[in-house]
């Protein structure tokens, strides 16, 4: 139960991979869902769970939401993407801490292209000094034909699809944590019960006392 539950809010969370949510946004989303997955895997599954195993899976799951999203891009653009060279016609900066940019691109026949660019060529991840486009240049990407997904750099799909191969380990992984949480607990009766029992055997055992055997009638 408790890994059906995590699998659908990485499914949810694959969402993040599609032209329906902006990029700059996906977090607020993700972490609504993340915290949507645990309540519901508390309050709809019986028996009580583990709390500190679930706790573990609850912090895992992310990883299955992020590998979800980019499974899912790097998968459409590698079936049906397009390699165009497009042209900047707008750039905004996101809503994330510090200056991200991303880029509205139209085609050769000026046609917007759905989505938007975040990773202009040559950027690197915590460098000060990245590169940036302007309106009016122009760059190599990789364009889903039927406007799914955003339009990523070539180099990117690369990267996209090492994802996939992690996808069934951190499965894997869940599945035993979910197991693990979902063993039912033992209650203050049983346990007490269970006491009681010991401490009677022991007793018995010490004080050396033996069944009694009917005696043997004589003829």
């Amino acid at each position: 139960m408790y890994l059906a539950v995590f699998a659908i809010a990485g499914a949810i969370g694959a969402l993040a991979g599609t032209t329906w949510i902006r990029a700059d946004s996906v977090a607020v989303a993700g972490t609504l869902v993340w915290a949507g997955a645990l309540i519901v895997a508390v309050l709809v599954a019986s028996p009580p769970p583990r709390m500190f195993t679930l706790s573990m899976a609850w912090l895992i799951s992310p990883i299955l939401m992020f590998l979800a999203a980019g499974g899912l891009w790097s998968t459409v653009l590698d079936q049906r993407g397009e390699r165009v060279v497009a042209t900047v016609v707008g750039v905004r900066d996101g809503s994330e801490k510090g200056r991200h940019l991303y880029y509205a691109l139209a085609d050769q026949h000026d046609r917007r292209i759905p989505g938007e660019l975040g990773t202009w060529p040559g950027s690197r991840i915590g460098a000060s000094n990245n590169p940036e486009g302007a309106v009016g240049q122009r760059v190599t990407v990789v364009r889903d034909s039927q406007g799914l997904v955003d339009p990523r750099l070539p180099e990117e799909l690369e990267t996209g699809e090492g994802t996939l191969i992690l996808v069934p380990g951190v499965l894997v992984i869940l599945a035993v944590l979910c197991m693990l949480a979902g063993r039912p607990l033992l209650n203050d009766d049983a346990t007490a019960g269970s006491r009681r029992r010991r401490s009677a055997g022991r007793a018995a055992g010490k004080t050396g006392t033996r069944p009694r055997r009917k005696g043997r009638r004589d003829p």
